[in-house]
């Protein structure tokens, strides 16, 4: 027995399937799965888009999760259960001869659980075990959500990726739609600012030295089988399940950025979540958020600083670590004492033996939830948020980028995601 093939066996067994197997996918090499909850209107048309993909090397299975809550009325089951057999019947002659369909019905679902999180780890754990009995650890998974599209080289372009084994996970590069007429002007005005945030978001992050800057969008992630399975598995989250997914993903390695294909998410109003897109669109169309602005970007100055500083704090005594934050910014400074960074530092240390592993390790510390909490913390106590575009605009030019040409958050827009299809990043 391979190590791959027992880390998929010791998770199964501590993940036991509760909602069946897949019983009518067999002999796929890439499988994507997508959770469905009242998505009548959306999902036909991301089948069909999967249907229209250019036909890889290998089989493809599509795994719908059609769900629902122990707190959802006896009607609403009942149109999921419908929808589930017209997924079944409508699709079993249009379906291409490399692809196969199966639905999960998984209903009664824990209210506690209950969301996004809770039915992709369903269908993932459903896959990973599928692998498993096929023996492929190295399978890949795809999540995708039920209102986005992809282009018609999606498949190909992920299974080219995946051919180097070294490579074992990935976000997949996105763009929301920003004009059209499906929705009013409104969703696409606030989509282009927020999508812009994301992308600020992100690179903000790369220039302060994160190491671990990729998006968080669960529409948009590739991972092998064995890595789901040692990451943990999907989060029963009802909503940020991706951000905290990736968390255990990224650091494990073999992370990259496939930039070559697209995937396009819905910039539809949702109310089903607190945050995220669909949340972020919803506020700005009833105007009670405010999409146009984001973190300050002197909040990631004060941390790049930190971070160049970071492995002078390998040989410093603890009863040195007040006077040696002041050679921080304020904001930062305060943050680091007041939030118990030192102590989590001082059990880091005491497991790292060289100034090399301790380099390597401390971003298990200062890790992307510290970095959240740092970033509400200087905004709530020190900061204000800025706008979007003057934030995106400052960036650029603190990297020394000629800015004079952009007007609108949409010239920045198209210039931030040329950045990201031109630089992809690797974690090796």
């Amino acid at each position: 027995m391979s190590s791959s093939f027992r880390i998929l066996d010791k998770y199964l067994k501590r993940h036991p399937l509760k909602y069946g197997s897949l019983n009518h996918i067999s002999d796929i090499s890439i499988a994507v799965v997508i959770p469905a909850y009242k998505e009548e209107g959306f999902l036909f048309d991301t089948l069909h888009a999967l249907f229209d993909c250019q036909q890889p090397a290998g089989r493809v299975g599509i795994i719908v999760v059609i769900n629902a809550s122990e707190k959802d009325d006896a009607a609403l089951v009942e149109c999921q259960k419908d929808f589930s057999r017209r997924i079944r019947s409508e699709f079993t002659s249009i379906v291409p001869s490399w692809m196969m369909v199966e639905v999960i019905e998984a209903y009664n679902l824990p209210a506690k659980h209950f969301g996004a999180g809770l039915a992709r780890k369903i269908g993932m754990d459903a896959t990973i075990d599928l692998f498993h009995r096929e023996g492929k650890p190295n399978g890949v998974v795809l999540t995708l959500d039920s209102d986005t599209l992809v282009r018609n080289d999606y498949f190909n372009v992920i299974e080219k990726w995946f051919e180097l084994p070294e490579r074992l996970g990935a976000n997949i590069y996105f763009e929301h739609p920003i004009e059209g007429e499906l929705f009013p002007e409104e969703v696409y005005e606030g989509i282009v600012k927020y999508e812009l945030h994301l992308r600020y978001y992100m690179q903000a992050h790369r220039f302060a030295g994160f190491p671990y800057a990729f998006h968080s969008m669960g529409s948009a992630m590739a991972m092998r089988a064995v890595s789901y399975a040692r990451a943990g598995g999907m989060p029963r989250k009802q909503a940020g399940e991706d951000f905290y997914f990736l968390q255990k993903l990224i650091p494990l390695g073999g992370f990259g950025e496939i930039s070559n294909t697209v995937v396009h998410p819905s910039p539809r109003p949702s109310d089903r979540v607190l945050f995220g897109t669909g949340a972020a669109i919803t506020s700005h169309v009833e105007g009670l958020g405010n999409v146009n602005n984001t973190y300050n970007l002197k909040a990631f100055e004060d941390l790049k600083l930190f971070f160049d500083l970071k492995s002078e704090l390998f040989d410093l005594k603890a009863a040195a670590y007040e006077s040696w934050t002041y050679k921080l910014a304020g904001p930062l400074r305060s943050f680091l004492l007041n939030n118990k960074f030192f102590d989590d530092l001082d059990v880091l240390k005491r497991d790292c033996a060289r100034q090399e592993g301790f380099d390597k390790r401390f971003f298990e510390v200062f890790n992307a939830f510290r970095i959240v909490k740092y970033l509400n913390y200087v905004h709530e106590h020190f900061f204000e948020k800025a706008p979007v575009f003057d934030m995106s605009l400052a960036l650029l030019e603190l990297k020394g980028l000629e800015t004079d040409d952009f007007l609108l958050e949409s010239d920045l827009l198209e210039y931030y995601r040329k950045l990201e299809v031109e630089n992809p990043f690797f974690i090796s």
